[in-house]
């Protein structure tokens, strides 16, 4: 099986918008480390939407990142701060 590619979209309410995001890039640091993990990097799009581009070797590594401290700590911080919750794409090559 090719890499797992995943994107995970945060739709923060506005008066937390600026504290995501600097919360979502302190973690991306630790996650980087993170056995497997061969990109994790995050984004803000137009309309003020944090999202993270992320690309694990396999999908089981992915899913020990899923139970990490890392996702545990941005899980935790964004109760009652999102406008819904976050919406998370697993992704494969198709071709």
């Amino acid at each position: 099986m090719s890499k797992c590619q995943v994107v995970a979209i945060f739709t923060p309410k506005p008066e937390f918008a600026e504290d995501l995001k600097a919360l979502l890039a302190e973690v991306a640091v630790d996650v980087r480390t993170e056995n497997g993990c061969v990109f994790y990097d995050l984004f803000k799009d137009v309309d003020g939407k944090l999202w993270f581009i992320e690309a694990w070797q396999t999908r089981e590594l992915w899913q020990e990142h899923n139970g990490a401290p890392t996702v545990a700590r941005i899980n935790d911080y964004v109760v009652g701060k999102l406008v819904k919750p976050v919406e998370v794409f697993e992704m494969y090559e198709a071709n």
